[in-house]
């Protein structure tokens, strides 16, 4: 059961990756709407939104990626690299299927940040599963 619990955890940290850069760019996208640059046409704030999106959704995924499967590792003893990358999986599920219901298709930044994603995801497990050298 403790074994099943992990895998559970790390598609639950895949998911709350992509639900914290989700939350990331509405804080930017709102923030700018209503603290920076005010008074402007929505058409400005619905290109910024696209612009920002665009950016947050592609380094903040991959850092976010790479944040929640660093915290998923200090809970492992083994499998470091393949819990990693279950994590970048279900980000980047996450990811497509709410580009898929929102777009209506997936955009070609998406297949970068999904790239980036898994080297994260895979980065964060190589790190952890690395021997301490002692200097």
């Amino acid at each position: 059961m403790q074994r099943h619990s992990r895998w559970l955890r790390a598609i639950g940290y895949g998911v709350l990756a992509e639900i914290c850069t989700i939350i990331t760019i509405i804080i930017v996208a709102t923030g700018y709407k209503y603290g920076i640059a005010r008074g402007l046409p929505p058409e400005a704030y619905d290109a910024f939104g696209q612009k920002a999106g665009g950016v947050i959704g592609i380094v903040g995924g991959a850092l976010f990626t790479y944040a929640f499967a660093r915290l998923l590792m200090r809970r492992l003893s083994a499998s470091y690299v393949a819990h990693g990358i279950v994590v970048a999986v279900v980000a980047i599920a996450v990811s497509v299927l709410g580009s898929i219901a929102g777009h209506h298709g997936v955009p070609l930044g998406y297949v970068f940040a999904s790239i980036l994603k898994l080297l994260a995801g895979w980065f964060a497990g190589f790190q952890a599963g690395k021997p301490a050298t002692v200097t």
